[in-house]
């Protein structure tokens, strides 16, 4: 089940609000040990200590996901897969019997005492107040929150407004180091000192009107910085306000 996305964080008594983990979304089929990723491919191999969980036959939706610092760090995560744990927040089917028609809750109340005790497994939990969880873990730099409606079954590959997205994305205005028109690409890049450091790339089409797009400032939203690239940049606009020498390394820190 996929979620839509909201474009601001909301509170309300018909959700639950859960922290949007940071990492592999993936189905954990505890009977025969298999860890499948979205589309289909088996995760164990990368996370072979999977394969020692001892559970009642069922299937868990979760993310597999490494903490570094009190948060979820994908980054983090692949480069070691060892550390990973099971962040589960649905249960679609136990001991043989189909759970997704079930109301949310019942289905997160049997998955909480299914999996209680388990080492590498944890129950992502839920809260209330949406503005509030929003506001305290974009502050702590986590990924956002997922809203569920409270009563709604889970419908498996589907996308619904049943699990809403709020994302918490950061800006950076950064000067445009290179651009391929074929790839519709802008290379980025920030000042340290007298040094203009590339930070990755980005999508846009915006620049396809521009003549010289070279050594321009545009505000970029994403996710997070890896060291070497933006996450899940993308384009919001053109500043003309702003000289490229100001657009220094230090915004990501």
């Amino acid at each position: 089940m996929l979620a839509e996305k909201a474009s601001s964080p909301f509170s309300s008594n018909d959700y639950i609000y859960e922290p949007k983990w940071d990492g592999y979304r993936a189905l954990f089929y505890t009977k025969d040990h298999r860890l499948l990723s979205r589309n289909g491919k088996s995760l164990l191999a990368q996370f072979p200590h999977f394969a020692k969980i001892d559970l009642k036959e069922a299937v868990l939706d979760g993310e597999l996901v490494a903490l570094q610092e009190g948060r979820p760090n994908f980054t983090f995560l692949r480069h070691n897969p060892h550390k990973a744990v099971f962040m589960a927040f649905d249960l679609l089917s136990f001991a043989g019997q189909d759970y997704c028609a079930l109301p949310l809750e019942t289905r997160r109340n049997n998955l909480q005492e299914l999996i209680q005790g388990q080492n590498i497994i944890g129950f992502s939990p839920d809260y209330q107040d949406g503005i509030k969880l929003f506001n305290a873990l974009s502050k702590a730099n986590w990924e956002g929150v997922i809203a569920k409606r409270k009563g709604s079954p889970y419908k498996p590959g589907k996308r619904s407004s049943d699990w809403l997205k709020i994302v918490a994305y950061k800006e950076v205005d950064a000067v445009v180091m290179d651009w391929s028109p074929v790839k519709n690409t802008l290379l980025l890049g920030l000042y340290k000192d007298d040094l203009l450091l590339p930070i990755g790339h980005v999508p846009s089409s915006e620049f396809a009107k521009v003549a010289n797009p070279l050594n321009k400032v545009v505000t970029v939203r994403f996710r997070e910085f890896t060291g070497q690239a933006l996450r899940h940049p993308s384009h919001v606009r053109l500043r003309t306000d702003k000289l490229p020498k100001e657009c220094m390394y230090d915004q990501l820190l």
